[in-house]
């Protein structure tokens, strides 16, 4: 089964037991989203790393707790705070590359602001993250996130085009979903690019993310159009826990993908 769990499914519970969980689930592919600086330091990483490989499972991406400051502290107008901050994205790759992950996601910048950042402006703060990666060994991926730049099909096309070879996508469907788009039309346009996929369903009008399984999406769909697309990724599911009993939904989700 090529289906993982990321470990935000079970925020706010600490790093090192969402993977514990993901674990007894029986997952063996995960996503780690670290939630604070401490947990980049390599003796937990290395940790965290030990309790994967003792329990065959494999890290494939990063996630950054730092992506709610992006906005400001990346991809901001403060040449300074940058530079400042750059280092925070040095420290998710080095421990991406700790974990034996491939990916580093990145949220970017909102879409509206009061002073906004040009678009080649961005392109070239981008551009330094996929310097920072390269040196580890990571691929830095931009997700498609509503309410940012990257919520737009083009905006990620020009992005495409200014990057080139180096551009890579991470296509969330509830992201998608939630800025306006049907995924498969995204999906359409951006599908040669995607290396990397957060998955969750969804009973619309109702519902725009809810454990796969549990609504409509036509998750078939989805692994056939990216598999005619030359994709060798994997899927991670990436849902919310507010209300949710997360073990039990992704036990539901993991039977549900298995039985397909």
């Amino acid at each position: 089964m090529n289906v993982g769990a990321s470990t935000s499914c079970f925020y706010p519970l600490e790093t090192e037991k969402a993977l514990s969980e993901i674990i007894n689930l029986g997952f063996k592919k995960t996503e780690i989203f670290f939630n604070t600086a401490c947990e980049l330091e390599p003796p937990f990483v290395n940790e965290l790393k030990k309790t994967a490989d003792e329990n065959g499972v494999s890290v494939l991406s990063v996630h950054p707790f730092s992506s709610a400051i992006e906005n400001t502290c990346i991809f901001g107008e403060y040449p300074r705070r940058f530079n400042d901050f750059i280092g925070l994205y040095q420290a998710h790759c080095h421990a991406a590359a700790l974990l034996g992950a491939k990916y580093l996601v990145i949220h970017g910048a909102r879409d509206k602001r009061k002073i906004p950042l040009s678009d080649e402006a961005y392109f070239e703060r981008f551009y330094e993250l996929i310097k920072l990666g390269r040196a580890e060994g990571i691929t830095v991926c931009q997700e498609n996130v509503n309410l940012f730049k990257s919520q737009h099909i083009g905006f990620m096309k020009r992005m495409r085009d200014a990057l080139g070879d180096d551009f890579n996508m991470v296509f969330d469907v509830k992201q998608s979903i939630r800025a306006g788009y049907e995924p498969f039309e995204f999906l359409e346009e951006m599908k040669e690019s995607v290396v990397h996929v957060h998955i969750s369903d969804n009973d619309l009008p109702e519902r725009d993310c809810i454990p796969p399984g549990r609504g409509s999406f036509d998750f078939k769909r989805l692994f056939n159009t990216l598999d005619k697309a030359g994709y060798k990724g994997d899927y991670v599911i990436e849902i919310y826990s507010r209300g949710l009993d997360v073990k039990e939904e992704l036990a539901f989700s993991r039977s549900f993908f298995e039985n397909m």
